[in-house]
């Protein structure tokens, strides 16, 4: 699950932590920033809640959400490894084995995305060198945006920065993706490092709502990604901002009844995968 550490509905993190080990969780997801994840934003110092965290037995992801000028930097002129290196105390005193950015932009054209996608290509790379020279090394990888947002929001677009990028990993969004787009984004399944799910009122994406009060499939979109071998973790990314249809919806019930559902879908869904697979040959 994602920690509900927002500004308007702010706990500490301690808080979320006992919730997510009263239901089962696994993973939390905490948000990093241009400026790094604060031990003032969790409400405890990073060694408290790394004992907490162990203590829960929960490991724990970071997303940092950046939003990008044309040249590839933020407004104030930060790279993605200046943004990563600042986030690197909570990464490592947490610690935060998977990290990810979420990149926004609004190029003016078509060109201008295009070569706002290439200036990003060898930023990352820097980043991951990053990511890989620390001790332990954590995974490192990219969001896709929906259709209608900047940078990365077709398959294609994101296929082509994972050949540019080796070690880069990738992390879909279900609710960020059409139908007819699902064949291209499942056939990056072997770079996914986790994936984010909620659910949305198709054709309308983007809205973060509990699990079954949108109309996406999630129950096949897991048996999708396990008939390919997906093992990683699934966050459930309900409510969040005003922007998105889900703010308000990400109560405590909400959260432990997406749990469930989520939960039995996995469970249907490997029934069916290995309903799929031959039977071994009988010893003679």
């Amino acid at each position: 699950m994602v920690a509900r550490l927002f500004p308007s509905h702010w706990r500490p993190l301690r808080e979320e932590i006992a919730f997510a080990r009263s239901c089962g969780f696994q993973w939390l997801q905490l948000r990093g920033s241009e400026t790094g994840l604060s031990e003032q934003t969790l409400g405890d110092s990073f060694e408290t809640v790394a004992a907490a965290l162990q203590g829960s037995g929960l490991a724990c992801a970071l997303e940092i959400t950046l939003s990008l000028t044309a040249a590839g930097t933020t407004p104030s002129g930060a790279t993605l490894a200046t943004v990563l290196a600042a986030n690197l105390p909570a990464i490592r005193r947490l610690p935060c084995s998977r990290v990810h950015f979420h990149l926004t932009a609004s190029p003016a054209n078509p060109d201008a995305l295009q070569a706002l996608e290439e200036r990003l290509a060898p930023a990352l790379q820097e980043a991951l060198a990053l990511a890989t020279s620390q001790s332990p090394p954590f995974l490192l990888g990219i969001e896709h945006n929906e259709p209608a947002a900047a940078p990365f929001a077709r398959p294609d677009r994101c296929a082509w920065l994972l050949e540019q990028v080796p070690e880069l990993g990738f992390v879909w969004d279900i609710n960020h993706t059409l139908p007819e787009a699902l064949p291209d984004y499942l056939a990056l399944t072997p770079r996914m490092i986790l994936i984010h799910v909620s659910d949305t009122p198709l054709p309308q994406l983007n809205y973060h709502l509990p699990l079954g009060l949108g109309t996406l499939d999630i129950e096949g979109y897991c048996e999708e990604l396990l008939a390919r071998g997906f093992a990683g973790p699934a966050i459930l990314e309900i409510g969040g901002t005003p922007r998105s249809g889900g703010f308000g919806h990400d109560s405590d019930e909400a959260l432990q009844a997406s749990a469930q559902r989520l939960r039995a879908a996995i469970g249907r869904a490997y029934a069916r995968v290995r309903s799929r697979q031959p039977e071994a040959p009988k010893a003679q």
